[in-house]
């Protein structure tokens, strides 16, 4: 939503006439303080609704919490407070990255934050730290692959579900001997085992899930078309991209080996939720203003979609219709009406109100240059 978009919108629903101007002016850090502290309640207050069923495979954890990040790409000006990757030409380019936290069985985000490109996943994989609860369950990726931080999640009483880094080191949790993991896997085909991690030597479950070859080898293509050519993948790296390969701390009583890699599957959605954001909520337009002016349009806009999860996610998700309902489908249809059902819901006449607003915005901006009426009203 530009600053335009956003007076339309604030006149329409206010019943008046706000410039952008006007508005942009008003885009201190102190609304900016206002718009996080509005957040920062939606995200805390306890909703009313019931919570949907779930299987039994998550049933018995309190939380399903799934970590990640979106990044949004910014004007050069930008670039000093949310530093970015550096171009082709060796320029600095602006990038936002959102850091959220989703709490998958109630249909809710639990936290965000905003940070440079340069603070990477494996910086912020301490956050959820803070938020964590016993008995919470944390899906995350491998830019979140920081053992420390799973420990401190398994000594809170919690369980984490990650993909492991293919050079780290395990071993067997009886004889604290190395296990060959490679060579089990093209002895055994898959492995479902209790080994000890790194040099803290964690105590977690290793399962992997051989892959049918196709999908291994668009897995083997894609690590060799890596951007990063210093370190080209090794023949052991390629050869255990055959596998699907996990660690976790939810015992085999819980969690069967095939069911391990169905719910790591589930992390899937909230690349599906910032596929929303960008294609539905305008979350990659960003102004070319100031800090201020950005940070107020991306908490303006991660309180809609706090909204929308919290309202629309749910009932999308679990409507018990048949067919069921897309999530990116509800998306598009509130994101293209969502001024529609404001003003049914504020009570207030459509025509009335955007004809008021398209009068006031619709006019010739003042600029040095004549404009066509200027010209055509000036002729001899």
């Amino acid at each position: 939503m530009s600053f335009r978009r956003w007076a339309v919108l604030v006149g329409v629903l206010g019943q008046l006439c706000l410039s952008k101007q006007a508005l942009w002016e008003r885009i201190t850090p102190r609304a900016v303080a206002f718009l996080q502290a509005l957040l920062g309640h939606l995200l805390h207050r306890r909703l009313a609704r019931a919570l949907p069923a779930f299987p039994a495979a998550l049933a018995t954890f309190l939380r399903v919490l799934i970590q990640d990040s979106t990044t949004v790409k910014l004007w050069p000006g930008l670039a000093a407070a949310f530093p970015g990757a550096r171009n082709q030409l060796g320029g600095d380019c602006g990038h936002l990255k959102i850091q959220s936290l989703y709490d998958l069985r109630a249909q809710r985000f639990v936290s965000f934050s905003l940070s440079g490109f340069n603070r990477n996943d494996q910086a912020a994989a301490p956050d959820v730290l803070a938020l964590v609860r016993p008995g919470d369950l944390v899906l995350r990726d491998l830019g979140y692959f920081v053992l420390d931080t799973f420990q401190q999640i398994a000594q809170a009483g919690a369980f984490f579900l990650s993909r492991l880094r293919l050079d780290s080191t395990l071993r067997d949790a009886r004889t604290g001997q190395p296990l060959d993991l490679l060579g089990t896997l093209q002895r055994q085909g898959s492995l479902d085992r209790q080994v000890r991690l790194g040099a803290a030597q964690l105590p977690v479950r290793v399962v992997a899930v051989k892959l049918p070859e196709a999908l291994a080898a668009e897995r083997r293509r894609k690590a060799k078309q890596s951007r990063d050519r210093r370190s080209p993948p090794t023949a052991r790296h390629l050869a255990l991209l055959g596998w699907a390969i996990f660690i976790t701390n939810v015992p085999r009583e819980i969690w069967s080996a095939q069911t391990v890699a169905q719910i790591y599957g589930l992390r899937w959605r909230i690349e599906t939720i910032f596929k929303a954001w960008k294609s539905h909520f305008r979350l990659t337009e960003g102004p070319r203003g100031s800090v201020a002016q950005l940070e107020a349009l991306i908490y303006a806009r991660l309180i809609f979609v706090t909204l929308f999860a919290q309202t629309c996610a749910g009932a999308a998700a679990y409507s018990g219709t048949a067919p069921p309902q897309s999530l990116l489908q509800w998306a598009g249809l509130i994101g293209d009406f969502f001024l529609v059902l404001a003003l049914a819901a504020w009570g207030l006449s459509f025509q009335e109100s955007f004809l008021r607003q398209l009068y006031y915005h619709g006019r010739y901006e003042r600029r040095r240059r004549k404009h066509f009426v200027e010209t055509l009203m000036n002729l001899s």
